[in-house]
């Protein structure tokens, strides 16, 4: 359902988790986001997402190569509210300011094509079993490793995940 009008709301859905609802009335108009306000998305802190970041991108960590930040942004896509969008997602990163070296930085060039396979768009958390084309497997699998090494990180800033 995309730009369905239901009484006096505009609904737009980018993807199970994330819908933007406009209200129109003769003298306002406005924007609801689903979910928690900025900075608190979920729950989590800008901090706690910066703490939990911090200890999987690195050498020998989980996010050891720029493409791999595509698990992250599945990750934050479903768990913390963060955008859909692959760019602002990566602007929203560099916003986070991470100390981290140059070569472990969020790059829109680098995960633009894997934000858009398809399994990106179930939740890396269901219960379901997302279902995966052999083309996307290695993918896949990678990017769920992140997901989850990403969760166990936001769940030891001191809030339960899921």
């Amino acid at each position: 359902m995309e730009n369905e009008n239901l009484n006096g709301f505009v609904v737009h859905i980018y993807s199970p988790g994330n819908q933007i609802i406009q209200t129109q009335t003769n003298n306002y108009y406005g924007t609801v986001y689903q979910g928690k306000s900025e900075g608190g998305q979920n729950g989590f802190s800008d901090e706690q997402v910066i703490k939990a970041l911090q200890a999987c991108v690195g050498k020998d960590q989980v996010i050891d190569t720029k493409q791999k930040w595509a698990g992250a942004y599945w990750c934050l896509r479903w768990k913390c509210n963060y955008p859909v969008d692959p760019k602002d997602f990566c602007d929203k990163i560099d916003r986070l300011n991470l100390g981290l070296p140059e070569n472990y930085d969020c790059s829109y060039n680098n995960i633009r094509r894997f934000c858009k396979l398809s399994f990106m768009d179930c939740d890396p958390f269901g219960k379901s079993e997302v279902k995966v084309s052999n083309m996307d497997k290695g993918v896949y699998y990678w990017c769920r490793e992140v997901a989850l090494k990403l969760a166990e990180e936001l769940g030891k800033t001191g809030l339960k995940i899921g």
